[in-house]
């Protein structure tokens, strides 16, 4: 990255709007630690379920993806017992929902809530940060339908993406705002600047 760039970044860290906010997701993220908790790491969930596609040569269900996210590696153990009730409620409510059907879709959003509970702000359990909760739960009856979202999983990563490089557009104009920098000076999010040493 280049040495102008890294400056005015740490300039804007450093403001105390900044600090406020960021201590204000700070104690919100240690409000609920399970709410937190999963062990994709930096891996975007749309990364981790095209992962397993290749791996098991299919398209994976929701809940493997779920459960690549939610259990410790190597183990067959949820890392919480919030995830451990939420898989195992989604599991049997599919599997009564969808008795004598030979497939079951990839995703049922309304036994997936029914499960995990109610959006909060916005936000279902399980479904991670980036996924948009509100096309897939926005009132349609048909589960097929709204599994189709799920489905495809270049729809999902192109959904992903558009929405990441908007967001990264904003954040990035708003930050050089706030140091008074034209947002045309702002750096390429296309084309990578070198690293510092």
């Amino acid at each position: 990255m280049r040495r102008d760039y890294w400056e005015t970044l740490c300039n804007i860290w450093a403001a105390e709007r900044w600090q406020q906010t960021s201590t204000i997701m700070k104690v919100n993220r240690a409000a609920n630690l399970e709410a937190n908790m999963h062990t994709g790491g930096s891996v975007s969930f749309a990364t981790h379920q095209s992962r397993l596609e290749k791996e098991l040569k299919r398209l994976p269900t929701f809940q493997e993806v779920f459960d690549r996210t939610h259990k410790k590696k190597g183990t067959d153990q949820y890392i919480s017992d919030r995830a451990r009730e939420v898989a195992e409620s989604y599991n049997q409510q599919m599997t009564e929902k969808y008795v004598g059907v030979d497939e079951q879709p990839q995703l049922d959003p309304e036994v997936w809530v029914a499960a995990s509970g109610a959006p909060n702000k916005g936000h279902v359990y399980g479904f991670g940060n980036s996924m948009d909760t509100s096309r897939m739960l926005s009132g349609t009856s048909s589960s097929a339908s709204q599994s189709s979202a799920f489905n495809t999983g270049t729809q999902v990563t192109d959904a992903l993406q558009a929405q990441l490089s908007q967001t990264l557009s904003q954040v990035i104009s708003q930050a050089l705002s706030q140091v008074s920098i034209p947002p045309q000076a702002a750096p390429s999010t296309s084309a990578q600047a070198p690293h510092l040493s």
